[in-house]
């Protein structure tokens, strides 16, 4: 299924921001299912959320941290700038 790319953006925007703003980097972490907690409540269940979360690790904007069994996740201190790319697009 193909999503509409502005709408992704915006998602990930979201979850950027959430992170950004809980200083979620590098050693930080949340789990990975508290980043559907950014998006509207229509879309949490949608596998667009899901896309939006994929591309963002496949970006190597979010870093990935096995923790008790649950996915965590931070953001990359490495990516910074993608990230501010993200955030002003």
């Amino acid at each position: 299924m193909k999503f509409d790319e502005k709408e992704i953006n915006d998602i990930q925007k979201k979850m950027i921001r959430m992170l950004k703003n809980k200083r979620k980097f590098g050693g930080a972490h949340t789990e990975t299912v508290h980043l559907r907690n950014c998006v509207p409540k229509h879309l949490r269940g949608e596998n667009i959320v899901d896309e939006a979360i994929k591309g963002l690790f496949n970006k190597q904007i979010l870093i990935n941290k096995q923790s008790t069994g649950e996915k965590h996740c931070s953001l990359n201190t490495t990516k910074l700038k993608e990230i501010e790319e993200i955030e002003n697009s």
